[in-house]
């Protein structure tokens, strides 16, 4: 049989739990001693004083003073001591059974004393309990009014009982111990599949290649941000970034050495935008930066840093710098996500026929702006 723990409990919560319990338990009891006081005054008055003395004030001042003791070691002493609790409440059970030793088959509450170790779900708990009821089992029958009450049949039932109550608490906690054991692992696949899951969400959204955006997640945020501007009248601007005489360095140097380049801009782009704009690789040498929050003129400056930026970079594998060429556009109300797009590209490529290395943007409020500035 398997004592493992299945799982962390929390000793402070249940500890409390159970001692509430047994206060519950000892006021049930009392309740009960009351009720038997009145039918004693009705049936045996002559009998009141003894009943009051040895059956009411006695047995519920020691339950009361053993639970006293162990709610101040609990609550101000901060011990959440499991075996403290066990004994506490196998005593409250013997205190009740040499109270009342005419009832038959109070024995069993040491079978319910013992049923509390089941919360911890420990082997270990469950044999020191036994062990604690089984000694307190023992120890009545030292007492006269027990042994008279019972006969050796009932002194070996009980403790039959007590070990068959142990060997099927034994098997609750191996059953718990195996169903614990079926969730964990179920949770572990569980986990496995949300991070298998998120991996692969985010290898279906990013380029392997540089880490931003793909060219289809990119489009998901142009349709949203597109939508959300023309219904909220939010700022949007679109740049195209593409990298100047890319297919020269592919040819020139190899995709190695390209790769290294491609990885480099998507860095620097990274660099230079904030963080509420979006950044994708659209396809090849091609950026698309999405740009929010800003006006079309501090879109503009955010880009020509980034053009600047780039210029000014060296590339060893290369022993040159390397360019990029910009279309900016700003979005307006009766334009449809398809024209903004289109508008970006057709600038970009105005940029490319105007000699490259470049930001070109216009607005729909003023001409045909080109801003052209060399490297420093």
């Amino acid at each position: 049989m398997i004592g493992t723990k299945p799982t962390r409990l929390n000793n402070k919560l249940w500890t409390k739990k159970i001692l509430y319990i047994y206060w519950l338990m000892v006021i049930i009891a009392f309740l009960g001693q009351t009720i038997g006081l009145v039918v004693t005054i009705y049936f045996y008055p002559d009998n009141i004083t003894s009943f009051t003395i040895y059956k009411l004030i006695i047995p519920s001042s020691i339950q009361v003073g053993s639970l006293l003791i162990t709610h101040y070691v609990i609550h101000h002493k901060q011990v959440y001591s499991s075996k403290l609790l066990m004994i506490s409440g196998t005593l409250a059970a013997l205190v009740t059974i040499v109270s009342h030793p005419n009832v038959p088959g109070l024995q069993l509450l040491f079978l319910l004393a013992m049923a509390v170790s089941l919360i911890y779900f420990d082997k270990r708990k469950l044999r020191f309990s036994l062990i604690v009821n089984l000694i307190a089992l023992s120890s009545i029958y030292a007492l006269p009014s027990i042994r008279e009450a019972g006969t050796i049949y009932s002194y070996f039932s009980y403790h039959i009982v007590l070990w068959a109550g142990y060997v099927a608490y034994l098997l609750i906690l191996e059953r718990g111990n195996e169903v614990f054991q079926f969730l964990q692992r179920a949770a572990e696949k569980e986990k496995e599949l949300i991070v298998k899951s998120a991996m692969m969400e985010r290898l279906s959204k990013v380029d392997a290649l540089t880490g931003h955006y793909n060219h289809k997640t990119f489009h998901e945020y142009l349709d949203f941000l597109h939508e959300q501007s023309i219904s909220q009248g939010m700022p949007l601007q679109l740049a195209l970034v593409d990298i100047d005489n890319f297919k020269q360095i592919n040819d020139s140097y190899g995709h190695t050495k390209g790769d290294l380049v491609l990885k480099r801009v998507a860095t620097a782009i990274a660099e230079q935008v904030t963080e509420d704009d979006i950044v994708a690789r659209y396809g090849g040498e091609e950026f698309a930066v999405l740009l929010t929050n800003k006006s079309l003129e501090e879109a503009y400056e955010t880009i020509e840093s980034l053009r600047l930026y780039i210029a000014n970079q060296y590339h060893e594998e290369l022993n040159e710098n390397i360019t990029v060429s910009v279309g900016l556009k700003g979005l307006t109300s009766d334009m449809s996500k398809e024209t903004f797009f289109q508008q970006a590209d057709e600038l970009l490529y105005k940029a490319k026929r105007n000699g490259k290395n470049q930001v070109m943007y216009d607005n729909e409020d003023q001409p045909l702006a080109i801003q052209i500035k060399e490297p420093t």
